[in-house]
This record gives C-alpha cells, structure tokens and sequence, in this order.
C-alpha cells in the first residue's frame, strides 16, 4: 500500500527516523505504545527510514514494531515534508542525561548508516492530505509529544 492509499484510507502518522539513532528508537517505542489509542481513532502509523528495505524490516522486527516500516532510500517522502537537516552545533544541543534515559530505556546507538545531521520529522496528515500535526526536531533528542499526535488524530477524527 502506497502512501497516498494510506493517506486516502484515514490518518496517517508519518514520521522520519534513523535506525541506528537512539532518539529515533525511543520516538518509535513511543508511537509503539499509543498505536492501539491511534487505530481507535481510525489511524495508521508510518515510520520511514532510509536504509534499504531488508535492513528496516529486520530491524522493525528485531525491535518488536508493529506499526508500518517503510525503506525511503532516496528521500522522496523526506524531501516532500521539507525535513530540515540538522546543524553540527544543532544535532549536539542536547542533555547527556537525555541520552543516558534513552539507553536504559532499550534504545542502542548504532552505526549511522545513514547521513548523522538527518533532521526528524512527525507528520499527522488527514485523508484529504492536509498536514493537522507537524513536529520538526530542533536536537537530536527533541521527540515529539504522543499526546499531542493522539490528540491531532483525535481531532480529525472529530472532523470526519
């Protein structure tokens, strides 16, 4: 199913992580623990990755992620939402203690295999393709609310 179907289909939760990212691990365990709360609503959740398809469904799998994993290796759907990269000095502005919760938490830094100043994104965009929720990281470790993303699904599904 294309994105544009999904989008068709109801709201769509479109966000824009890194696998090898420990940030990016703990916004996707997030959306992970409210998808139920966003498929009540009528929603589906999106997390696209740049790696290859083989490399995000084994990691999604390894990871126990229900929600739809997507491979965007040429950055298509990045591009299309205007995700910002991050500066050097922008990536880096961020807590140590941030990172250190992440961690035990489960969350891993890998490897980048993707660009390291990659900017993130969390979209919740509505069947007619309007954009109700837009979340672009300043730092590495800005994660988006679930709050604010179930309440924004919430509200298009009130729209309906």
């Amino acid at each position: 199913m294309s994105i544009a179907q999904l989008i068709a289909a109801g709201p769509v939760v479109v966000a824009f992580h890194r696998l090898w990212c420990p940030f990016c691990q703990q916004a996707a365990r997030d959306l992970e623990r409210v998808s139920d709360h966003l498929a009540a609503a009528g929603a589906r959740v999106v997390i696209v990755y740049r790696d290859d398809i083989d490399t995000v469904c084994t990691s999604c799998v390894e990871r126990g992620l229900t929600v739809d994993c997507v491979s965007d290796p040429r950055q298509e759907l990045e591009r299309a939402t205007e995700v910002a990269r991050f500066s050097a000095g922008r990536y880096a502005m961020f807590s140590p203690m941030r990172l250190i919760r992440v961690l035990r938490a489960g969350s891993r830094a890998g490897k980048p295999t993707s660009d390291v100043l990659q900017g993130r994104g969390t979209f919740v965009v509505g069947r007619d393709g309007r954009i109700a929720y837009a979340h672009h990281a300043v730092t590495a470790a800005d994660i988006p609310s679930v709050d604010d993303i179930v309440a924004a699904v919430r509200a298009l599904a009130v729209d309906r």
